[in-house]
């Protein structure tokens, strides 16, 4: 190997040296946002499911409503009633 060849080869490593680094420093500028989106979704996906958990009881208050418009007129009843008794 002649000292051309060799120097050219100390540059080659050098530049690719470079090339790395540089390439390296892209990837991280890169990869910080895109985790701190990932972040922010994964926030979003458990506030989503948060809130879908919450509304999982709304099927039950038109069962609720049915019960508590019922007890009226069976107040009503049951006070007639009792007041029959009395008599």
């Amino acid at each position: 190997m002649t000292t051309g060849l060799t120097v050219l080869a100390w540059i080659g490593l050098a530049l690719g040296l470079v090339v790395l680094t540089v390439v390296v420093l892209l990837f991280t500028w890169i990869v910080r946002p895109l985790r701190e989106i990932e972040r922010y979704a994964t926030d979003i996906l458990g506030a989503g499911v948060g809130i879908a958990r919450n509304l999982d009881g709304v099927d039950e208050l038109t069962r609720t409503r049915e019960l508590a418009q019922a007890v009226p007129p069976l107040a009503v009843a049951y006070l007639e009633r009792l007041s029959e008794d009395t008599r």
